[in-house]
């Protein structure tokens, strides 16, 4: 064997064998982003169909963080707290539950739309970055952007964080 096919050899095999990894990598990298990209579509379809069961389950833990900012005009537009009614504030605090439950309590039918959806992920964790606009009987009444984390449990993906900005229509 010629000197040259005995350097030749080992880096090919070396080659070979990262463009393999890669390549499974990459697969990996696809299926988890298929997976994230469900998680969005659970998320949209159980707002329609009200279905409070499979938005919960969507989450990775009861106490998940869920924050909205309204804009400054947003903030502006809103009626002065009542007496003996927390101040308002700019930013506010509320829960996932507290959000399904008037979903599903409302006769209103309700869609929130996605749209330039950007996800960043590893196998382990993730973020997700989309426009949104808040629907209600098909009249857009806000809409903002929207930022969840996500981990990957042993029963999938579940978000771990939501905020969102919010810009009233009208």
């Amino acid at each position: 064997m010629s000197l040259i096919n005995k350097l030749i050899l080992p880096v090919c095999a070396i080659f070979i064998c990262f463009q393999s990894s890669t390549h499974a990598t990459e697969n990996t990298m696809d299926t988890e982003r298929e997976k994230i990209e469900a998680v969005i579509e659970a998320f949209s379809v159980s707002i329609i169909n009200k279905d409070k069961p499979t938005f919960i389950n969507l989450f990775h833990h009861t106490t998940v963080p869920w924050l909205g900012s309204a804009s400054d005009k947003t903030f502006a537009l809103a009626p002065p707290a009542k007496e003996g009614q927390p101040k308002r504030t700019k930013v506010h605090s509320s829960d996932y539950i507290s959000f399904i439950d008037w979903i599903v309590s409302t006769p209103k039918a309700i869609e929130e739309k996605f749209w330039d959806v950007k996800i960043l992920h590893d196998t382990d964790i993730a973020s997700v970055h989309f426009k949104y606009s808040f629907h209600q009987d098909k009249v857009k009444t806000n809409w903002g952007e929207e930022a969840w984390h996500l981990v990957r449990t042993e029963q999938g993906w579940k978000i771990a964080s939501v905020i969102y900005s919010i810009n009233i229509e009208g």
